[in-house]
């Protein structure tokens, strides 16, 4: 299973997955349509039964599902985000997702890492748990109240901050940044790398704030017209 998902997995290789499904208002298959290897079709399905084999099949692989164009795009952003990092450090994952951090970090430096994974998005939690087969440590909650007896080397939130996904209207974006920061770095030992969108967060008041507060931060805006890295050393 974990070789098969490798293969999907690998950036330079074009996954076929057989034509198109067709669109639900057809209700019938092409005469000419083949299903890919790993989706079993039975003639007697319904456009209902198609249509959820391919979410789930999008839930369980699809970089659009984790909010990424492809897979090259995916790695090369979780490489730009490692090499802050030295190799043997443990990764606490803000946002992780699926968790598909932890296979991006084996397929391209071949060592495992140690790594959690945090996200309260249980549909995401639940497939991640599924296609590394538990093999991944992943917890579905809201990060503000992760235990605070869990601490890994850094504290890293890939893009998850540019939209919110909790149901806290008291708190401004900005708010929900700086405390979702501050606990990232209540949760680190060596320090927070949070990659964010300039067209979200100011990275001038975002670096200004940090260096007030935390004393030590770096403010990487090279890689991306828009997207940047802020770290915050410990």
């Amino acid at each position: 299973m974990l070789n098969k998902l490798k293969e999907i997995f690998t950036p330079d290789k074009v996954i076929n997955r057989g034509k198109e499904w067709p669109d639900e208002r057809q209700g019938t298959l092409p005469t000419d349509w083949q299903p890919s290897d790993d989706v079993e079709v039975s003639e007697n399905k319904s456009s209902d039964d198609v249509e959820v084999s391919e979410n789930m099949d999008a839930l369980l692989y699809a970089t659009e599902t984790v909010g990424y164009d492809n897979r090259e795009q995916q790695w090369n952003i979780y490489k730009t985000v490692t090499n802050f990092t030295n190799q043997g450090d443990s990764i606490l994952d803000f946002g992780c997702g699926r968790g598909d951090y932890k296979l991006f970090y084996s397929d391209t430096y071949k060592q495992d890492v140690n790594y959690i994974g945090i996200d309260m998005n249980r549909q995401l939690i639940d497939a991640g748990l599924q296609v590394y087969e538990n093999k991944v440590n992943l917890i579905c909650t809201d990060w503000f109240t992760l235990d605070k007896k869990i601490i890994m080397d850094w504290s890293i939130n890939v893009n998850s901050n540019n939209l919110r996904y909790d149901a806290n209207i008291k708190l401004t974006d900005d708010e929900y940044l700086k405390d979702t920061i501050q606990t990232m770095y209540d949760h680190c030992n060596k320090g927070v790398i949070i990659m964010l969108d300039s067209r979200t967060h100011n990275p001038g008041n975002i670096f200004n704030w940090a260096i007030d507060l935390f004393g030590t931060a770096a403010l990487d805006h090279s890689f991306s017209v828009t997207e940047y890295v802020l770290v915050i050393y410990k």
